[in-house]
């Protein structure tokens, strides 16, 4: 990465980082934080990305890209080191520019230095156990080193809202003690003479709702975001993501910042916050609403029924929700827990209701170790803000092997895990800029034997995921197969979450494209 004509603004550049502060700032005393931002640009629009989790936002920072392009989640940033040189930090891109900088993270949070930053860049790394050494190690890292490029994660928020509730009075008191230390931070480039010649900016990764987070709710999703600089206009509001840090620091640094795209590095400035850049901000738009033909179930063995497009041996499963929970070969039988309901407005026929209501659980579909696809009409007008499971045979909160598909207002959600709680993989595609509204059909591929998974939308392909060499040799079936929540049968009722669901058809096979096309044709799409 090569500096854009060597104008480099700023000689050192802060990020501090506030985990689970959200835009609940807005409820309490930070007299700090008004005073340092008080000419310069903030707002509390900023928004988080999906999901809204600590490691796809923080990775989306110092990355440039959405966590869907990044892949990192919690339980991969505490275990690896990160080494995707096609799509390095901001750290790498500040070294390879000015060889001599001085690099410094100083982390709350261990994962951010274990598993995010390069370990192979000379950046001088300290973890600390709580806000306050945090910010202390960070206060003297800048009077010892006056640091090129400064990156501080204090957590206290988060473990304040998840302990006594998000935007409650013991996590409001926890970010009016952690404005302090924002201050101190502060007052240490002053202290060090540097403060006239440093971009000072303050971020956190998401908010929360009652004890957790991860969907996306407004009180999850809106986040403060601030500046103060000698370039920084004054202005209280601008829109901005978490994956726009990293640009902001390209700016800062005066670095080249490529063009956005959205299947890799996808950063941008602001509009608004710097008085000497003026390109738009680029925000891509949702997909085009999917509205179906409501037609009648047709009868799956006659003309236009699923049998003239698949052998019947081909199926594992096939639910149509016509005011019943059959499987329309009678192998598979279910039992219901509380309520499911039928309505009669389904993309063929009826469709169900279930989720917080009732579920339906089964011990005659097993998966074993072979391939499978799994295909279901999800109505994303009804989707849920926060997650919600539509089937699986395992948890969300207990390790265990299996897998598990759900999905919020904006993205799917795949899971799957080995007996070791250490392999939990977790992908959370989005949908919103292939559909907006209406139905969205989604047919998730299993190729066991490659440890691949392919996702397609509305019969299109949309990605495929890689998963380790070790799951080609992993049952799926340490619970009962479960529709209408995850496997513990708690997670969908806890969220009230609803879910409207048509056709669901689970294949012994994986799915090529062939198999997509016939399955288009049989909704005549």
């Amino acid at each position: 990465m090569k500096a854009e004509n060597q104008k480099r603004r700023y000689a050192h550049t802060a990020i501090i980082g506030i985990d689970g502060m959200g835009s609940f700032c807005k409820d309490t005393a930070t007299p700090r934080m008004d005073e340092i931002f008080r000419d310069g640009a903030k707002t509390l629009r900023a928004e988080s990305l999906f999901p809204t989790i600590s490691a796809q936002n923080w990775g989306a920072m110092l990355l440039g890209a959405e966590p869907e392009v990044h892949g990192l989640t919690n339980g991969k940033v505490s275990q690896q080191e990160y080494r995707n040189k096609e799509l390095p930090t901001i750290f790498t891109s500040v070294r390879q520019a000015y060889p001599e900088s001085v690099l410094c993270s100083v982390s709350n949070w261990e994962p951010i230095n274990v598993g995010i930053i390069e370990h192979d860049i000379g950046v001088f790394m300290q973890t600390a156990s709580d806000g306050a050494s945090t910010a202390q190690k960070a206060a003297e890292c800048v009077r010892t080193h006056k640091p090129d490029l400064l990156f501080v994660h204090i957590d206290d928020p988060d473990g304040a809202g998840h302990h006594h509730g998000y935007g409650t009075k013991g996590h409001l008191d926890c970010i009016s003690n952690v404005d302090g230390m924002v201050g101190m931070i502060y007052d240490a480039y002053a202290e060090a003479g540097i403060v006239e010649d440093t971009l000072f900016l303050v971020i956190t990764d998401h908010g929360g709702y009652k004890h957790g987070h991860g969907g996306y709710t407004d009180t999850e999703k809106y986040i403060y975001f601030a500046l103060c600089g000698k370039t920084v206009a004054r202005t209280d509001d601008f829109f901005a993501t978490t994956k726009d840090v990293n640009a902001i620091v390209r700016y800062a640094f005066g670095l080249e910042i490529p063009e956005p795209d959205l299947s890799g590095y996808s950063s941008q400035v602001p509009e608004g916050v710097f008085v000497d850049w003026d390109r738009p901000y680029v925000t891509a738009p949702d997909g085009v609403r999917h509205d179906v033909e409501h037609k009648p179930q047709p009868d799956w063995r006659g003309e236009k029924g699923l049998l003239s497009f698949f052998d019947e041996d081909e199926i594992k499963l096939a639910m149509f929700f016509e005011f019943s929970p059959e499987d329309a070969a009678g192998r598979v039988h279910f039992t219901e827990y509380g309520s499911v309901k039928y309505y009669s407005a389904g993309v063929r026929g009826a469709n169900a209701e279930v989720g917080a209501t009732g579920c339906l659980v089964t011990d005659d579909v097993k998966f074993g170790k072979d391939d499978f696809t799994v295909c279901a009409w999800l109505n994303v007008d009804n989707a849920p803000a926060t997650e919600a499971y539509y089937c699986g045979t395992k948890t969300m909160t207990d390790s265990g092997p299996g897998f598990m598909l759900g999905f919020t207002d904006t993205a799917l959600w795949i899971g799957i895990e080995t007996p070791d709680p250490s392999s939990y993989e977790e992908f959370q595609p989005s949908y919103r800029r292939e559909v907006s509204g209406g139905w969205l059909h989604t047919t998730v591929v299993f190729r066991r034997k490659d440890c691949a998974i392919d996702l397609y939308l509305n019969f299109r392909y949309k990605k495929t995921f890689v998963l380790p060499a070790y799951f080609a040799d992993v049952s799926m079936d340490a619970l009962p197969f479960t529709v209408g929540d995850d496997a513990s049968r708690r997670i969908n009722s806890g969220n009230e979450a609803l879910i409207h669901i048509d056709d669901l058809l689970i294949f012994s096979k994986a799915f090529g494209q062939a198999d997509v096309e016939k399955l288009e044709a049989y909704y005549g799409n």
